[in-house]
């Protein structure tokens, strides 16, 4: 393997774009070819990174010159994908969710692990600079203990969306924005919080031409007993925040984890806490680079992602039946 990481694209879209451009920034990384089924989609990507287009996706994972994989392709594609790089012996970096089910996403982790390729999750927003900094209030004491967490993502993406896109197939996009939106905050609550040991979730189905859930709202219950909400949408004004209460104090991340606020538990107002600027789409590719070079290992790698997934199959479980899932349930 070169210096750089040399990586092929599958995905090229708005979000397989934006994993380039992240790669480029990084530093580590070279995109070196790209695939997908559209030749002026391909010709486009390849003109703008600079990378040799495949014919075919059995031709990229034939290429001796690709080490690993930026996968941003629909969501039920993702297993199959893993597989083949696997067996390939190609490392994996796959945007989230890891999988569509746990079945799915098990097979996915064990065909990496017996090939010994890394496999990472991109759930990048942990990576935010208010995430880090809650979660260095939490390991300071500031926080106390975690009685409760909330959170919103919600975007109006719904409203200009083409009816041929995944995201507006229910097949793709259980609960809504939930698999595309909110998991991003099922990730932010697992990396804050711990273990998820129970789900109850509701849905608004949609209405007239609107074939997906319209808002989704989870209330979760934690192994360490903490409760903690999460709202979404597909069809409301731009919301990414979310708050962590403990008995010593409670933070509140605003502007998608570009804005924290502290407040001590005895006080009635918020103080602005100072934070760095960060990239976190770069910052995990980054991470994917020194772990492909065997340097460190993916803070969310094949069995993180598996979590999510499992919580969010739990909340697809709970509409389905009315009641509250545990995992263990959705885990068997």
């Amino acid at each position: 393997m070169s210096d750089e990481l040399r990586v092929a694209s599958i995905g090229l879209g708005w979000w397989g774009r934006e994993l380039a451009r992240a790669a480029v920034a990084s530093g580590r990384i070279r995109i070196v070819s790209c695939y997908a089924r559209t030749p002026e989609t391909r010709r486009g990507y390849a003109g703008d990174f600079g990378c040799r287009e495949a014919a075919s996706r059995q031709g990229l994972l034939g290429d001796d010159e690709v080490d690993a994989l930026l996968i941003a392709t629909s969501h039920d594609s993702h297993r199959a994908l893993i597989e083949a790089a696997a067996s390939a012996g190609k490392h994996v970096f796959v945007e989230k969710p890891l999988t569509l089910s746990v079945e799915d996403a098990r097979a996915a982790v064990k065909a990496a692990r017996e090939a010994g390729i890394v496999l990472q999750v991109g759930h990048q927003r942990r990576r935010s600079a208010a995430l880090r900094a809650i979660r260095d209030l939490i390991d300071d004491g500031s926080i106390g203990d975690i009685q409760m967490l909330e959170a919103n993502h919600s975007l109006p993406n719904g409203f200009g969306m083409p009816d041929e896109a995944w995201r507006r197939n229910p097949d793709q996009s259980p609960l809504g924005s939930m698999t595309s939106l909110g998991i991003h905050q099922i990730d932010n609550f697992i990396y804050l919080a711990g273990p998820i040991a129970g789900v109850t979730a509701v849905t608004r189905p949609g209405r007239g031409d609107i074939t997906i859930d319209e808002a989704t709202a989870l209330l979760f219950d934690f192994e360490s007993g903490a409760i903690g909400t999460l709202l979404t949408s597909f069809f409301t004004p731009w919301d990414i925040r979310l708050a962590v209460h403990g008995t010593n104090g409670a933070a509140y991340s605003d502007r998608d984890g570009a804005h924290l606020e502290y407040q001590e538990r005895d006080s009635r107002e918020r103080a602005s806490l100072q934070l760095s600027e960060v990239d976190p789409v770069v910052d995990q590719l980054v991470e994917f680079a020194d772990a492909v070079e065997g340097s460190t290992t993916p803070e969310v790698g094949g069995e993180e992602g598996l979590e999510v997934v499992a919580a969010l199959a739990a909340a697809v479980e709970s509409v389905r039946k009315g009641r509250r899932i545990s995992l263990a349930e959705v885990r068997i």
